[in-house]
This record gives C-alpha cells, structure tokens and sequence, in this order.
C-alpha cells in the first residue's frame, strides 16, 4: 500500500471512529448536533471515496 493510500485510509478511520463517539455520547440533540454529525460524516464519507479512488494497480 502506497503512502498517500495509507493516509486516507488511517484518516477515515479515525473520522468514522469519531464520529461513532460523537453519536454514542451525545446526550442532547439539536440542530447544532445534527449538523456537526452530518459534517463530521461528509468528511469521513470523503475519505473513505478518497481512498476507494485510489487504485494500488495503477502504476503512474
């Protein structure tokens, strides 16, 4: 796996991971909330796109 590959992936999960916390332990939720989990969320779904487009095959 190349370096580039492997930073998006350790990204991602750690985004995800964050995002498990955020929603595990929120005790309240308002508009505020909803809108930091879907940001946090965009983010993470962005790397994992980020690291799915990147093909280990393809030689540049």
């Amino acid at each position: 796996m190349n370096k580039s590959r492997k930073a998006f992936l350790r990204n991602a999960l750690i985004l995800t991971a964050a995002l498990a916390v955020v929603i595990i332990f929120m005790e309240e939720w308002g508009a505020a909330q909803i809108l930091i989990v879907a940001l946090v969320a965009i983010l993470a779904a962005g790397q994992w796109l980020l690291f799915a487009l990147l093909d280990p095959k393809k030689k540049k």
